[in-house]
């Protein structure tokens, strides 16, 4: 059985890492498998050179197009939470201190501003009204 409780390549990277039980803050875990010491003696040709630097060109761009794409992302996360905690709060926080004041009927109160211009513009209608009424008779009589 390879890879089993009992084989030797299963063992051998636990037995030659010290494990304290506790992960180290400053060393990352790496869950990659880990890279052969041995280097083969065969030496790449030109074009499997150059097709090897286009692939470590290609890494590198496309990690740094992900590397980007989660930092643009990360602060727009962190806004729509933010936004959507303070909506859904807000409004709860707000009735719940205009119930706690005493001064509710002080704010259901019409001001004196507003009363004034509720009037004139009453008063407007009136006219308006008078006046369309004055103009609909004119048109109802012939002048013969």
């Amino acid at each position: 059985m390879i890879g089993g409780p009992g084989s030797e390549s299963g063992n051998s990277t636990a037995s030659n890492t010290p494990t304290h039980g506790v992960l180290s803050p400053t060393k990352p875990v790496n869950l990659l498998p880990d890279v052969p010491m041995h280097h083969s003696s065969r030496k790449l040709t030109d074009k499997e050179q150059k097709d090897c630097d286009v692939i470590e060109r290609l890494i590198k761009s496309y990690f740094y197009i992900v590397r980007k794409s989660i930092q643009d992302s990360v602060p727009k996360a962190i806004m729509h939470f933010l936004v959507n905690f303070v909506k859904d709060n807000l409004q709860s926080e707000l009735v719940t201190h205009l119930y706690k004041s005493d001064s509710a009927n002080e704010l259901l109160n019409e001001s004196d501003h507003i009363s004034i211009r509720r009037k004139e513009a009453s008063d407007m209608l009136k006219a308006l009204t008078r006046a369309n009424h004055i103009i609909s008779e004119i048109r109802e009589t012939h002048m013969w």
